[in-house]
């Protein structure tokens, strides 16, 4: 998982928490039955569950905001579409309970998706060693001892390129980890060192007046919020860490890899001097290895295949679905709500589009994998399929460009006049560019110098209404 995903999970959560409020604010004013009553009710508390779920690192607590997100649904699905005043209310927050839980599943997707790409840079790995072996049955197939050389000399120059390319990328790997390990181990310290001056005024304070002791109450508040922010940015800095190692053990192998190819290819050359039996000999050896190879690689793709068939697919078309529920949802919201419906409907179409656009990059994947395979000359219907997965790509981007466009039509929609009118409408313009849309050259120029999007002007209102709730809060003992 990318820090950009987190980022953009962390901003949906907060947008589910600040809308659902603001929506039930536009129909406060509405009285009527015991069931309004009970409506009411169920959005206040949908919420303070999406508060609670924003207030902390979703990422840490994927399974609480999935559970969160789905009491939620439940609990003000019975009153939207209703003609209870609060319907439009209840619309509303139970497309932003999908609306969560689809980042939630896009979240799951695009790990898969990350997935399915790592495993298609190993199989092109192993092709690359498939090609190595057949390079090397053909050269020691050849009676000409000269021109067989120079092929193998070639593919040891080559092989020894890529040894010595990976092991730079290593040693640059190992040294990042271990820049990053200091500096985990810093943070670490200095988080201890805050406590213990946090632990230590805490024992002073029995012994001080109660002016001090309130003072005390403070620092020891800053100490303890240092100590948090110190070990927070070292879980940071770990994660990073946990990334970095898969790529340096990989690279470690694929060392380990081409040297023995090297060995492989330095052993070919030395035999070259023996007579034609001995050659034909050498040929069998390599045909017997890039066989191997082949069935490795045809074993890896099949479990490739399955595995984009199965979880990536399945994955994606989840969020997908999540998505458009979310979307559905708001078509009760016509009235008392419908600019925050229209707000809300550009940030589900906008998911909707990132998951379309990362479907789309996984299917290029495949095509590239596929047409490699082809290109290589391994037997199988490569060319059927790259052309199948590039059809694919082809029905996702379109599929991305539609929801990008959609997403910038729902912020229009809102009709938001004024300086927030022209944020917006400038990140409309941005979304339909990204649609495949492009402006009109005089309306492009009006907003070019609009710099926040409608994102941007939301997490900075959040960060304000965050800042002001830490400056009122009282100091606690924790």
């Amino acid at each position: 998982m990318t820090n950009t995903t987190s980022v953009s999970l962390r901003r949906t959560l907060q947008l589910s928490s600040t809308c659902a409020l603001i929506a039930l604010a536009g129909i406060a004013g509405i009285t009527g039955c015991s069931k309004s009553d009970d409506a009411e009710a169920a959005v206040k508390q949908a919420g303070r569950s999406f508060s609670s779920i924003a207030a902390g690192d979703s990422t840490d607590a994927h399974t609480f905001s999935a559970k969160t997100y789905k009491e939620t649904e439940a609990l003000v699905a019975p009153f939207a579409g209703s003609e209870d005043g609060y319907a439009e209310a209840a619309a509303v927050t139970l497309s932003l309970s999908k609306l969560g839980q689809t980042a939630l599943a896009s979240q799951l997707a695009a790990r898969a998706e990350t997935q399915a790409l790592q495993r298609a840079r190993i199989i092109r790995g192993m092709l690359n060693e498939w090609l190595t072996m057949t390079a090397i049955a053909k050269g020691a197939s050849q009676f000409d001892a000269s021109a067989e050389r120079a092929d193998i000399e070639k593919l040891i120059t080559l092989r020894q390129d890529d040894i010595e390319q990976y092991t730079k990328q290593r040693n640059t790997i190992d040294s990042q980890i271990g820049e990053l390990d200091t500096q985990i181990a810093e943070l670490r310290a200095k988080s201890n060192t805050e406590r213990n001056l946090a632990g230590g005024l805490e024992i002073e304070m029995p012994r001080v007046s109660a002016q001090q002791a309130a003072e005390m109450v403070v620092r020891v508040r800053e100490h303890t919020l240092r100590a948090d922010g110190y070990e927070l940015e070292a879980i940071r800095i770990e994660g990073v860490v946990g990334q970095l190692r898969p790529g340096a053990r990989e690279i470690s192998l694929n060392v380990d890899k081409a040297a023995s190819q090297v060995a492989l290819l330095i052993e070919s050359r030395e035999e070259l001097h023996q007579r034609e039996a001995s050659s034909r000999n050498d040929a069998k050896q390599a045909n017997e290895a890039a066989a191997a190879a082949a069935t490795r690689i045809e074993q890896a793709v099949n479990e490739y295949a399955e595995f984009r068939d199965s979880d990536v697919i399945s994955a994606n078309e989840k969020a997908i679905s999540l998505g458009k529920s979310a979307s559905s949802a708001l078509r009760d919201a016509n009235r008392a709500t419908k600019q925050i419906a229209s707000l809300t409907k550009a940030s589900v179409q906008q998911t909707l589009a990132e998951c379309y656009s990362r479907q789309a990059t996984g299917y290029a994947e495949s095509a590239i994998l596929f047409h490699a395979l082809d290109e290589a000359g391994l037997s199988g219907n490569w060319a059927s399929q790259s052309q199948t997965a590039l059809g694919h790509e082809t029905e996702a981007q379109e599929a991305a460009n539609e929801a990008f466009q959609s997403a910038a039509s729902a912020l229009r929609g809102a009709r938001v006049r004024g300086d927030e009118g022209e944020k917006l409408e400038a990140t409309a313009v941005r979304l339909d560019r990204l649609g495949g849309v492009e402006p009109e050259p005089e309306f492009e120029d009006s907003f070019e110098d609009a710099g926040e999007t409608f994102e941007d002007t939301f997490d900075e209102e959040f960060a304000d209404e965050e800042t002001d709730e830490e400056m009122d809060a009282e100091p606690t003992d924790d």
